[in-house]
C-alpha cells in the first residue's frame, strides 16, 4: 500500500523510490538508491529541493540553531556522496522531504511522480467540508493548481509569491550571472560566486558560497565549465 505521511527522510525515499525496502540491505546499498541519493543531495544542495530541517543559508555566530541544522556542516559528505564516495547513513536518515516539495521538484524536472508517494488516484489531502466551501467561495485561491515550472534563471509570471526565499535567491544569482557572463564572457565562476551584484544584488552573501556556486555552475556556459582550474581537494571520509 502507498504511504500516507506529509514526510519521509532522504533514506526512506530513495529506498522506496527503486522499489526496495530500506531494511532489506542493512549492509550494503544498492546501485540504484545510491543513484537516488546522489540526485537527491545534488537537488536539495542546488536549492532545486527544499530538505525541512537543512538550511542553506550561512549560520550566524548568534544563531540559535544546532549547527547540523545548517547544510554547510554537511558538505564533505554530501559531495563525497555525489561523487560516487561513501553514502552517509546518519545523515540520509535524519534529513527529511516534505510530499508537496518532492511533488514540485519532480514536476519541475518533468520527473514522474513515484507511485510509493503518489499513487494513481489517490488526493494528496483529506478534503474536509469546511475546506471544500472556502475553495468554492474564493476560487482565486488557487486549490489544487498544479506547481508552475521554473527554469534555471527564470521567474514564473503571478508565481512569485509562490516561491521560497532560496528559489528567488537561486533565480536572482542566476540571472545576474548571465548578465556578467554578456559583458565580461572571461569571468570564472570562482569570480562570479565573489562578485558583489551577486552576493549584495542577487542575496547570495545570506547563502554558504558551496550553494551559491552549484547555482550559477547550471547555467554556466559550456565554455566556462571546460576551464580548469586548482584541483579540489578529497573531501575527510565521514559516515
Amino acid at each position: 500500500m502507498a504511504l500516507l505521511n506529509s514526510d519521509l527522510t532522504v533514506w526512506e525515499v530513495g529506498y522506496r523510490w527503486a522499489g526496495i525496502e530500506p531494511r532489506a540491505y542493512p549492509l550494503s546499498i544498492p546501485l540504484a538508491v545510491r543513484d537516488n541519493f546522489r540526485n537527491l543531495l545534488g537537488a536539495i544542495l542546488g536549492g532545486e529541493l527544499v530538505c525541512v530541517n537543512l538550511s542553506l543559508e550561512k549560520r550566524q555566530a548568534d544563531d540559535e540553531l544546532s549547527p547540523e541544522f545548517f547544510i554547510r556542516t554537511h558538505l564533505d559528505k554530501i559531495n563525497e556522496c555525489i561523487n560516487w564516495g561513501r553514502v552517509p547513513r546518519r545523515l540520509l536518515k535524519w534529513a527529511i522531504l516534505d510530499r508537496f516539495d518532492f511533488m514540485t521538484w519532480c514536476e519541475r524536472r518533468a520527473i514522474a511522480l513515484p507511485e510509493f508517494w503518489f499513487p494513481p488516484g489517490w488526493k494528496l489531502d483529506y478534503e474536509w467540508a469546511e475546506r471544500e466551501a472556502r475553495a468554492t467561495e474564493s476560487p482565486e485561491m488557487g486549490e489544487g493548481q498544479p506547481a508552475a515550472e521554473v527554469r534555471e534563471g527564470e521567474l514564473p509570471e503571478g508565481n512569485e509569491a509562490r516561491l521560497r526565499e532560496n528559489q528567488r535567491a537561486r533565480i536572482a544569482c542566476q540571472q545576474i550571472a548571465k548578465a556578467l557572463w554578456r559583458k565580461n564572457p572571461g569571468l570564472t565562476i570562482a569570480a562570479l560566486v565573489e562578485h558583489e551584484a551577486v552576493q549584495e544584488h542577487g542575496g547570495g552573501g545570506y547563502y554558504a558560497p558551496e550553494v551559491v556556486r552549484r547555482w550559477i555552475s547550471q547555467i554556466a556556459p559550456e565554455e566556462v565549465k571546460r576551464r580548469r582550474g586548482r584541483p579540489r581537494k578529497n573531501p575527510t571520509p565521514a559516515e
